[in-house]
């Protein structure tokens, strides 16, 4: 009787222990299903443009950009710091950054892929401020943002292309 009753305890002790253990594992797997690696940002797939030398030149004046591009080497980097809890920040840098256009990129193309990348941006943030976002989820944002950028570059390097051509109509 006394080896029935000290197995009963045993097996008691035991199998309590190992439901702690598994509540544990899926806490610390919630916790880490939102992290993101560079290898994970690497394998997104979109096209890329990055500045002609000629644009880069022409850009140097305009700060705001390269603090954009700054960003965007964050989150390639897989840091997203500057999207946790910091609304009022990222607010006030895309307003500086529509406000201080050069004057030569002031254009309505310009304009409208500054407010789509303004879009992504706020949906990043909003994505990464969820309680327990979904890696998937912040991957494809994360996809959003950096197709966005691109598509600003390539339009700047159109930009400088078409100003830069000498055409010639005929009479």
């Amino acid at each position: 009787m006394r080896i029935l009753l000290l197995t009963s305890l045993l097996f008691c002790f035991l199998s309590c222990k190992k439901e702690a253990e598994t509540q544990e594992q899926s806490v610390d797997l919630a916790e880490t299903s939102f992290q993101i690696s560079k290898d994970d940002i690497a394998k997104l797939n979109f096209t890329e443009f990055i500045l002609d030398a000629k644009a880069g030149k022409l850009l140097e004046s305009w700060q705001k950009y390269y603090e954009l591009d700054n960003i965007i080497n964050n989150v390639n980097q897989a840091n997203l710091s500057f999207f946790k809890d910091n609304n009022e920040i990222l607010v006030a840098f895309i307003e500086d950054l529509k406000t201080t256009i050069p004057e030569r990129m002031d254009s309505p193309l310009i304009k409208s892929r500054l407010i789509a990348l303004e879009t992504k941006m706020f949906k990043l943030e909003g994505v990464v401020n969820l309680s327990k976002p979904q890696k998937k989820e912040v991957l494809l944002v994360v996809k959003e943002l950096l197709a966005a950028f691109s598509n600003l570059n390539l339009q700047i390097n159109k930009k400088i292309e078409k100003e830069s051509q000498n055409i010639q109509k005929p009479y």
